[in-house]
C-alpha cells in the first residue's frame, strides 16, 4: 500500500500565508498609525480653535471695558461716534470668538445679549449725539453698569485662560478622550469642563442692568407684548382648533393637538398630517402654518401667486393688504403683505404667505409681525408736502413713484414717511423714506432683483 502524505501546507503555501499575514499586520499597523495621527491632528486643531477663541474673547472684553470707561466721559459727537464704532466692532468680534467655544450643552443667552446690547446701545447714543442730543446722566450710569459687567466677565475669562495654560481646564480631558478612542465628533464631553466654566460665567451676571433705548436689543422690545393679543380675551382649545381648521381648509375633527407655546405670545399648537399650526390663546389669532409637502411642476406666475395669497388672507378675514417683496424657493412663492390704512402702507404690520406654484395652495403663513404691531393709527395729514420731501432726496436719484408709509425703527417705534421709489446711478431700484414732519432721511433701501424674487438690503 502506497504511503499517503500527511495533510498540511506546502512550503510555497506557507510562505504565501506568512507574506499575507505580514502585509495584513503592516496594513493594520498603518491604519492604526493613520488613525492616531488623525486623532492627534483633530486634537491639535480643536485645541487651537478653543485657544484662539478664548484669547480673542479675553482681549475684546478688555477692549470693551476700556471703551465703555472712556464713553462715560465722552461729550462731543465725534468722540462718542468713535467710541461707539469701536464698541460695535469689538462686540462683534467677541460674539464670533464666543461661538467657537463649547457651551457644555447650555446656551449663553445672557452673555450674547450683553454683547449685542453693548454695540447696539453705543450706536444708539452715537445717533443721538450726531442729531444734536446730549448723553444724559442715566445713560452715563448705564455705560458705567455695562463697564462693570464687562470687567466682571473679562476677569472670569482671564481665569479660564490661566486654567487652560496650566492644563487644568480641558486640555487634559481632551487628550485622555483621544487616547481612549472615544472623542465625539464635536469634541463634546472632552470640553465639558470648559463649557461648565462658561456657564458659571453666564450665571454670574446676576446684576446685569436692563437697558431701555432706541435699538433692536432694548429690553422693552425683548419683552414686548403683542398689540393684537394684549387686550383680547382667552379662547378655548376647541375654539382655537376651529381657527386652525379654517387656516387649513380641513374639518376641525381631523386637527390633532400638538405642543403649546409660552412666552410673549402664548399659543395652542395643532398638527394635521405633516402640517403644523399655531393659534394664540388670547384672541384666537392664527400665528403660523407650515406645510412641508413637496411641490410639483410650477405652473403659476408671480402675479397669480399674489392673487392666491390675497384670496387666502381674505378667506381668514384679513383685508386691506398690499404685496411688497417676495422670494420663490423650491416651488413656493413667499409674499410679504403689508397692511394699509386709508392708503398708507403700514410696514410693521406684515404677514407672509407662501403659495405653492403647482396648485396655488397656501403652504406657509406667518403673522407674528402683524400680531405684534397692528393697531389703528392716528395718521393725520403730513406736515410737509410731497414736493418739499422731494427736495430732501439726493440729486442723483430719479423718482419713479411715491406713497405714504409707516416704517418701523430699530427701537420699536414708528416713523410716518413719504416712500420714494427711485432709479439710482447704476439703474438699481432705490427706496428712500423721508419723514413727513421733519424731512429727515429716515431709511434707504436698495432692491435686489434675484432669480427667485425681490428682496432689500
Amino acid at each position: 500500500m502506497q504511503k499517503q502524505d500527511k495533510p498540511g501546507l506546502s512550503r510555497r503555501a506557507g510562505i504565501r500565508v506568512v507574506s499575507y499575514c505580514a502585509a495584513l499586520a503592516l496594513a493594520l499597523g498603518g491604519s492604526a498609525l493613520y488613525g492616531f495621527n488623525m486623532a492627534n491632528q483633530y486634537r491639535t486643531q480643536l485645541e487651537y480653535t478653543y485657544q484662539r477663541g478664548l484669547e480673542d474673547l479675553s482681549s475684546t472684553l478688555h477692549n470693551i471695558n476700556i471703551a465703555l470707561e472712556k464713553g462715560i466721559y465722552a461729550v462731543s459727537p465725534a468722540q462718542v461716534s468713535s467710541l461707539s464704532a469701536r464698541l460695535w466692532r469689538e462686540a462683534g468680534t467677541a460674539k464670533s470668538a464666543l461661538s467657537q467655544l463649547p457651551e457644555s450643552g447650555g446656551e449663553l443667552t445672557v452673555i450674547n445679549k450683553f454683547l449685542s446690547q453693548v454695540g447696539d446701545y453705543a450706536m444708539a447714543l452715537s445717533k443721538k449725539t450726531v442729531a444734536g442730543g446730549q448723553v444724559t446722566d442715566e445713560e452715563r450710569n448705564n455705560l458705567l453698569n455695562l463697564s462693570g459687567t464687562a470687567k466682571n466677565l473679562s476677569a472670569r475669562v482671564d481665569d479660564m485662560r490661566a486654567s487652560y495654560e496650566d492644563g487644568r481646564l480641558w486640555a487634559g480631558e481632551l487628550q485622555a478622550a483621544v487616547a481612549a478612542g472615544n472623542l465625539p465628533d464635536d469634541g463634546g464631553d472632552a470640553a465639558s469642563g470648559f463649557g461648565a466654566s462658561l456657564m458659571e460665567a453666564e450665571d454670574s451676571l446676576t446684576d446685569y442692568p436692563s437697558l431701555i433705548y432706541d435699538g433692536p436689543f432694548s429690553d422693552h422690545l425683548l419683552n414686548k407684548s403683542p398689540a393684537m393679543t394684549g387686550e383680547a380675551g382667552e379662547v378655548s382649545r376647541e375654539e382655537a382648533r376651529k381657527k386652525a381648521a379654517a387656516m387649513l381648509g380641513a374639518p376641525s375633527s381631523m386637527i390633532q393637538d400638538d405642543g403649546d407655546e409660552d412666552g410673549v405670545m402664548p399659543s395652542f399648537g395643532f398638527v394635521y398630517g405633516s402640517t403644523v399650526i399655531s393659534v394664540t390663546k388670547q384672541g384666537g389669532y392664527g400665528v403660523y402654518l407650515r406645510n412641508p409637502r413637496d411641490v410639483g411642476e410650477e405652473v403659476l406666475s408671480y402675479e397669480q401667486a399674489v392673487e392666491k395669497g390675497r384670496a387666502y388672507l381674505e378667506g381668514l378675514g384679513l383685508t386691506g393688504f398690499k404685496e411688497s417683496y417676495y422670494m420663490t424657493d423650491e416651488g413656493v412663492c413667499v409674499i410679504n403683505f403689508a397692511y394699509t390704512q386709508n392708503g398708507v402702507i403700514c410696514y410693521p404690520d406684515l404677514i407672509k404667505v407662501g403659495v405653492a406654484l403647482d396648485n396655488g395652495e397656501a403652504v406657509f403663513f406667518e403673522a407674528r409681525g402683524f400680531l405684534m404691531n397692528h393697531k389703528t393709527r392716528q395718521l393725520s395729514a403730513p406736515v410737509k408736502t410731497e414736493e418739499e420731501a422731494r427736495t430732501a432726496l439726493s440729486p442723483v436719484l430719479q423718482v419713479e413713484s411715491s406713497a405714504l408709509a409707516v416704517i418701523p425703527t430699530d427701537g420699536g417705534g414708528e416713523k410716518y414717511c413719504y416712500e420714494f421709489r427711485c432709479r439710482g446711478l447704476n439703474e438699481e431700484d432705490v427706496l428712500v423714506y423721508i419723514n413727513t414732519e421733519t424731512l429727515a432721511e429716515e431709511e434707504i433701501l436698495i432692491l435686489l432683483k434675484l432669480d427667485g424674487g425681490i428682496m432689500t438690503k
